[in-house]
């Protein structure tokens, strides 16, 4: 880390890390390799990303300027940058989609800080505002230009879902990025916003399927909600089981790339109140993707999804280091300088064989 803050900040990340970091470790996920034609997508909630600038029209930015509750700075704001483009040098996406995006700004400046340490330049970026009352997007980043962009909105005051599809190598995937409602709130409530959410996804999915059954579609996210909920498996249809959408008739579900991972490593987020792992954040892919017909051209490389994290996204616990201004009782007021408060995912796609 650079020496961006004062003495006495840094004596307080100096404390916090000896608390936080300890003697434990993180194991390492590292990025699968990658060859040939196959591509790469990942999906990262970036925690948050704002620039430094008031915007008059959005109250939701209001804490991420230098005098808002974040003391958001512009060092810091550059440094946040530094350790997103650390991270996504190390997966190598090809299309990344991400969620908690302040602007267009932030997108540029964070592809222009990838452009700038010259390992993974992704200069393509997909994006509109939404009227999501915090202020923040989804978006994707991506290392060649779109086709086709598309943008749906399932309620007024969240985030849009975006649709994108690209071609690589001559085949077509399209990526459908999405940031459902928080758990915040009433159950009941939050409940039906994500079902809201889901269906305008599922009825988009219908839609493309009915016109090419046998095309590739990744949808991903954070979703704010567990693989086993009504939203993600009744109303958006994806399946933890394989066999199911390999067999299933009509052709629709999607395959919960969730199921590959080991039982008791699938969390992605960390609720330190509840002392609880979520798996809010995860993929799906139509059938032809997962060995179900008719074949889609891509296909996901077996043993690839992952949730990739290395140690220096983790706390001792092991889970995410967030980038932010804590609260503690027993040392005060510190700057967590992490990266996210989420782990992304990631995914090896290949070119499907006729094999």
């Amino acid at each position: 880390m650079r020496n961006l803050f004062s003495d006495s900040v840094w004596t307080g990340i100096f404390l916090a890390f000896s608390l936080v970091f300890g003697e434990g470790e993180c194991r390492a996920e590292g990025a699968k390799p990658v060859r040939g034609q196959e591509i790469v997508v990942c999906n990262w909630n970036v925690e948050n990303l704002f620039d430094t600038e008031d915007d008059p029209e959005n109250k939701g930015d209001d804490g991420y300027t230098p005098r808002g509750w974040m003391h958001w700075t512009e060092n810091r704001y550059r440094l946040k940058l530094e350790h997103l483009a650390e991270i996504i040098e190390a997966m190598k996406p090809d299309i990344l989609c991400v969620e908690e995006i302040e602007n267009r700004r932030v997108l540029e400046d964070l592809s222009n800080q990838l452009r700038k340490q010259k390992r993974h330049p992704m200069p393509y970026i997909v994006h509109r505002e939404s009227s999501d009352k915090r202020g923040i997007d989804c978006a994707i980043l991506a290392t060649q230009k779109p086709d086709s962009e598309k943008w749906l909105r399932p309620v007024n005051g969240l985030r849009d879902t975006v649709v994108a599809t690209f071609t690589f190598h001559g085949r077509q995937l399209t990526v459908m990025g999405n940031h459902w409602k928080s758990k915040l709130g009433k159950k009941q409530e939050s409940d039906e916003l994500r079902a809201k959410c889901a269906h305008i996804v599922r009825r988009e999915l219908d839609k493309l399927l009915k016109e090419n059954p046998a095309a590739a579609i990744l949808v991903t996210g954070d979703f704010n909600d567990e693989a086993d909920s009504p939203a993600i498996r009744d109303v958006a249809k994806f399946s933890v089981d394989a066999e199911a959408v390999r067999n299933d008739p009509s052709g629709l579900l999607l395959y919960n790339l969730t199921a590959t991972l080991p039982a008791g490593e699938k969390g992605t987020y960390y609720y330190a109140a509840g002392k609880k792992w979520n798996t809010l954040d995860t993929m799906a892919v139509t059938r032809g993707m997962y060995g179900g017909t008719p074949k889609a051209p891509w296909r996901v490389k077996p043993g690839s999804y992952q949730i990739f994290k290395t140690p220096a996204q983790c706390t001792k616990q092991g889970d995410p280091l967030p980038f932010r201004r804590i609260r503690r009782k027993d040392i005060g007021e510190i700057y967590s300088t992490g990266y996210s408060d989420h782990f992304p995912v990631r995914v090896i796609l290949q070119p499907t064989t006729d094999e």
